[in-house]
């Protein structure tokens, strides 16, 4: 049995059998129980528990622990043991691949759930509390992960107004709350749980309003009128800050930091890094959301990616200036996901770069065509609507090389953060992965399209799907993008040994497909792919490519065409037995032709 499928089937024996500390749980969660069970937790596994989420979800860098801790062995009211419980809910996903020994404490995660549930519907409609909306952006994001969208848009919304309703009593000219003490006032941690809650909800919204068509619920202009400061530093949060946080320009502190001479941001700001990435990856899912390329006027000469001052090339270039406002120790490549694990960074280092790896991928991809041919170079659009002028020299083969580079780091990054511990599986890291899988694998097959500068492509596919195949036993939402990768992995197998099975065919041929590889919101479309894929067969009439001059490529990805993935998929339906976690994911050509028919 391969090592992959050991630590699969481990991982899912100790997940499936989670003990249950509590005994005679009846069917129904008796949420009196889990009351009291949250309230006899040991602290050394509330501290740890709350110690993996910190680390594992660096998007949601909310939770102050000495605070926490002190609210829990006071008061420890509602409102402490509802965060609590959303907080282990949260932290088992990634228990399930740890499997620590205290997680044996723990119940399992429906019983959690349910307590959530009812206990939240309660204190949404109290006073607004801190607390409840950090709860709230926790059961987004993990709703989200369950495949439950409207469930996490609801709950990301309830939080958003909660915490409008908090910031706006702390800078109305005339107070709103008279119960204010002059030791809340005086509080120099209290303001900074607020900056960094606010900022989480800004980050959701943006997560969860990509791909949606659904319009942010919190824009930058909101921020302004709430006179939201910037995020504070992990120090500035850790220990406080007598700054006043209710009085900043968020604009101005977004765009440069006192913190280092160079006014370069270091890994200690790496929350103010990530707030301003996902504002900029948000505009880039906006784009393509709203037909890319494809768009009225788009493809006019004046809105050509290589323009100055084109929508993409504006992005482009908010997205470069956020990465050199970064520290270079900060850059993948240049420096390793292991050297800033020694500093305790590691997950918010790999969370960094893959940000901005996949917002560089994304922006080149809407240019590049869907279905190219095996002999086919770097080149742009081949369907309509077709550019309305010539690029540059050499503008498509310094894009191709961008584009399939970052599919090279978000691999590299992914495998390294595996190997160092610092592994990550949050719903936006899974996109990630099977961003970079569909271009590695895009790569293999048309290794043209990258002039042979990706030799490395199918090890790199293969980092991915180890990742994938971990996460989609760890959230629902990978079983869909695991789908997309095997109708893609098919079709263009299939395409790459057979030329003429597919010629003069384009991403309007496979519409469903084409919209699969870009969705966070990700539906399973499994029967539109095989249909697609099926009935696009056959060269179109009088349709062929235009090539442009032709290229050397290395003799070796030349005779390599036609090898890797059927050899993958010959090897799945002999070797089943000795394939372990692969068995599940690769269908013959057979099985997959004799679905067609029977549908």
């Amino acid at each position: 049995m391969s090592e992959v499928s050991e630590i699969r089937d481990s991982r899912l024996y100790s997940y499936q059998t989670e003990p249950c500390s509590l005994e005679g749980f009846p069917g129904e969660v008796n949420i009196s129980q889990i009351d009291e069970h949250l309230a006899s937790l040991p602290t050394s596994v509330i501290l740890k528990s709350l110690n993996v989420f910190t680390n594992k979800f660096p998007e949601l860098g909310i939770l102050h622990l000495p605070t926490l801790m002190q609210s829990f062995q006071s008061e420890c009211s509602k409102e402490t043991k509802v965060l609590l419980g959303v907080t282990l809910l949260v932290t088992k996903t990634q228990l399930s691949l740890l499997n620590p020994s205290w997680a044996n404490s723990l119940l399992p995660s429906k019983h959690y759930e349910s307590y959530i549930r009812q206990s939240l519907s309660e204190l949404i409609l109290q006073p607004p509390d801190i607390q409840v909306v950090q709860a709230l952006l926790m059961m987004a994001l993990y709703e989200w992960g369950c495949r439950d969208f409207h469930k996490a848009w609801v709950y990301c919304g309830i939080a958003i107004r909660i915490m409008q309703s908090i910031q706006s009593r702390r800078i109305a000219p005339y107070p709103l709350d008279t119960d204010v003490s002059l030791g809340a006032a005086r509080d120099t941690v209290a303001p900074g749980i607020e900056n960094r809650t606010i900022w989480a909800c800004f980050i959701m919204d943006r997560m969860i309003s990509s791909g949606t068509y659904n319009p942010p619920m919190l824009p930058m202009s909101e921020m302004e009128k709430l006179k939201v400061s910037r995020p504070l530093s992990t120090v500035e949060f850790a220990f406080g800050t007598n700054v006043s946080l209710y009085s900043g320009h968020t604009g101005q502190n977004l765009t440069w930091s006192e913190r280092l001479p160079s006014g370069l941001l270091d890994i200690t700001q790496c929350y103010e890094i990530l707030v301003s990435g996902f504002d900029i990856w948000a505009q880039v899912m906006t784009f393509i959301f709203n037909d890319g390329r494809r768009a009225p006027g788009m493809c006019a000469p004046e809105n050509c990616p290589w323009v100055p001052g084109s929508p993409w090339s504006r992005t482009k270039a908010q997205l470069e200036r956020w990465r050199a406002g970064q520290h270079d120790r900060l850059h993948y490549p240049s420096n390793s996901v292991a050297i800033h694990m020694t500093l305790g960074y590691g997950e918010s280092f790999t969370y960094i770069n893959l940000l901005y790896y996949l917002s560089t991928l994304m922006l080149h991809r809407e240019y590049f065509p869907f279905m190219p041919t095996a002999e086919s170079g770097p080149r742009g659009p081949v369907d309509h609507p077709l550019l309305e002028a010539e690029a540059p020299i050499g503008w498509w083969e310094s894009s191709a090389l961008e584009l399939f580079s970052a599919a090279e780091h978000i691999a590299r990054l992914l495998h390294e953060a595996s190997e160092c511990g610092a592994h990550l599986m949050t719903p936006f890291v899974g996109f990630c992965a099977f961003s970079a899988s569909y271009m590695n694998l895009y790569i293999y097959r048309f290794p043209r399209m990258n002039l042979g500068r990706s030799p490395q492509a199918e090890q790199l596919m293969n980092f991915c799907l180890a990742y994938l195949e971990e996460f989609r036993h760890v959230w629902k939402l990978g079983e869909a993008w695991v789908s997309t990768l095997k109708h893609a992995s098919l079709l263009y197998e299939r395409a790459s040994t057979d030329r003429g099975r597919y010629l003069g065919k384009s991403r309007q041929d496979f519409d469903h497909l084409h919209q699969s590889i870009h969705e966070f919101r990700v539906v399973d479309r499994s029967n539109q792919h095989i249909q697609e894929i099926e009935g696009a067969e056959g060269p179109s009439p009088g349709v062929t490519y235009s090539q442009p001059a032709q290229r050397i490529v290395p003799s070796s990805e030349s005779n390599n065409l036609s090898a890797p993935l059927t050899h993958l998929l010959t090897e799945v339906s002999t070797y089943s037995h000795e394939q372990g976690a692969w068995s599940q994911w690769w269908p013959t050509l057979e099985d997959i032709d004799l679905a067609l028919v029977s549908g």
